[in-house]
């Protein structure tokens, strides 16, 4: 299958790009290979040095999807993580509203197919696991769905609840009655396929008044990927921040030294010459707390503040809390990791760009906190290209880098060697070429025959404007032909890059799914190549 390196590519880190490459300079931030099977084995080698409850764990999850009606596959694979020596693979994401773009799905689908085989490699049972982020609390990040429309065009669709308490959780969001008008306005939209019917079913089935904004996505995410048998983890599960409390503990105790190891580890990447993704302050916990709203937990003067909110600790009382609420717990971006490979045998992280710079900051923590180091490998990335995209991008020969890079570069180039523009140099030389001889005669009869010399002057205008008129034709068909052809590269860019981002990061998979069928996301699986580390283009 075409793929497109991110070296020719814009908008790539040097951090990135190190990354999937396994270079030298960028190999100490993650510590294993991850195109090496050895670097699983020994990833596998100090899990199984390390205490998990898998049996509870196991429990928890069965127990809060009860209601969710998933499939057998799921299900079989919440008994496989109840083995005493199962392993884990993981991929997550926010819980944007209907799955949220693309990406979502393909995150998952690596994480479905890493684990299989990584289950041949070490002939003990793996399960692909999807974290779902609901401890964040910006609803701003998951509220919209974008699909496109039959020309390419791409269009915004929001829900927008009648009211919403300011930084909550998304596991404390709870669905109401606009969650219908966003539904009616959706259906509309979309294009009408054989698929349509059963597609809207299942949104408006998950997607209702009354059910959580969590226990919407999840459900719809074993709608459309439960053959796979990905399992959905919820980090609020009733008991699930039980399990997370001993490193909270641990963070509480001794953020101080974790602040300076994860300080130390940002300032490494910035003299190696990459740039840090997260930025904290040493007073800031990589710990938040929910007191009617998400407040990160600031250190200052002998006392655990919330951030915002007129409310303070000792370090006794946080404690005591985190010992009785440990589900009013949540961590940052660094200090997610840890808390979920302490308590799943996490022996693959799938990981994009971003989750990637962020893990290279945080290495020193798991070492501190003796947490077993998953391998930290690339999800795949992917652009799906229609049909009818496809036949454009041949036949003007279009290039999905440069159009990415500079579309109206790639536009210029389409139609400079597509359309050459001598025309008008060509027309400007056959008007001379073609009355060159009457000209030379009308000069030899001026003085002898000024008769005959009228005639030939009068009959050089009419040629004149018909050549003219010759032209003018010519150049409204050249022009014709530009126009239909700018119009085309803008809708391939459209559709491959809506907003100026690659598709997958924009559309939500539900447009694919209605005019594909659910069936899109096998021919995904089955078609991405798991090795590749380019930007894959799937042809339909």
């Amino acid at each position: 299958m075409p793929s497109v390196c991110f070296d020719s590519l814009t908008g790539s880190t040097k951090l990135f790009l190190d990354f999937i490459c396994c270079s030298d300079t960028a190999f100490k931030y993650y510590k294993y290979d991850f195109k090496s099977m050895s670097s699983y084995i020994n990833a596998a080698e100090w899990i199984d040095g390390s205490s998990y409850d898998r049996e509870k764990l196991a429990a928890i999850i069965a127990g809060s999807t009860s209601s969710l009606n998933l499939p057998d596959n799921i299900k079989s694979n919440i008994e496989k993580l109840s083995q005493p020596d199962s392993l884990v693979v993981f991929s997550g994401q926010q819980v944007g509203l209907l799955l949220g773009p693309m990406y979502t799905v393909i995150k998952a689908l690596t994480s479905f197919k890493m684990a299989n085989r990584l289950e041949t490699l070490l002939n003990r049972p793996v399960v692909p696991c999807f974290w779902m982020a609901t401890d964040d609390h910006d609803f701003d990040e998951i509220k919209t769905v974008n699909l496109l429309d039959r020309s390419g065009d791409c269009h915004e669709f929001s829900y927008e609840p009648s009211s919403l308490d300011c930084d909550i959780p998304m596991a404390d969001v709870i669905l109401d009655d606009e969650i219908e008008k966003f539904q009616s306005s959706l259906s509309e939209y979309l294009i009408e396929t054989e698929f349509s019917s059963s597609i809207n079913e299942k949104l408006k089935g998950r997607y209702k008044s009354g059910n959580s904004l969590s226990s919407a996505f999840a459900g719809l995410f074993a709608d459309f990927l439960g053959n796979f048998g990905i399992i959905p983890i919820d980090p609020n599960y009733p008991g699930m921040k039980k399990m997370f409390a001993p490193v909270f503990k641990q963070e509480i105790e001794n953020y101080p030294k974790i602040f300076n190891l994860y300080e130390t580890a940002s300032q490494e990447l910035l003299d190696a010459g990459y740039h840090r993704q997260v930025h904290k302050s040493g007073e800031s916990l990589n710990l938040f707390f929910n007191e009617k709203g998400r407040a990160n937990i600031i250190h200052k003067n002998g006392k655990f503040h919330l951030e915002g909110k007129d409310k303070s600790f000792t370090k006794e009382q946080l404690l005591e809390k985190l010992e009785f609420e440990p589900e009013r717990f949540s961590p940052n971006v660094c200090l997610r990791p840890v808390a979920q490979c302490s308590a799943f045998p996490t022996i693959c992280q799938i990981v994009g760009p971003s989750e990637a710079a962020y893990y290279a900051q945080i290495w020193p923590i798991f070492r501190y906190l003796n947490v077993p180091w998953p391998v930290i490998k690339p999800r795949m990335f992917a652009t799906i290209v229609e049909p009818r995209i496809k036949k454009t991008m041949d036949k003007l020969g279009i290039s999905f880098a440069s159009l990415y890079n500079d579309t109206d570069y790639e536009i210029s180039r389409v139609i400079k060697d597509n359309f050459p523009s001598e025309i008008q140099s060509e027309g400007e030389l056959m008007r001379n070429e073609t009355k060159k001889p009457l000209k030379q005669l009308s000069e030899s009869l001026k003085a002898k025959d000024p008769e005959s010399y009228q005639v030939i002057e009068h009959s050089l205008k009419r040629l004149d404007q018909e050549l003219n008129h010759l032209y003018k034709k010519l150049f409204t068909a050249h022009k014709k032909r530009h126009d239909t052809a700018i119009g085309q590269v803008r809708r391939a860019a459209n559709f491959l890059f809506p907003q100026s981002k690659f598709q997958e990061r924009i559309i939500s998979p539900v447009y694919f799914a209605n005019k594909f069928g659910p069936e899109i996301f096998k021919r995904l699986e089955e078609k991405l190549d798991i090795d590749s580390v380019n930007h894959q283009l799937m042809e339909l």
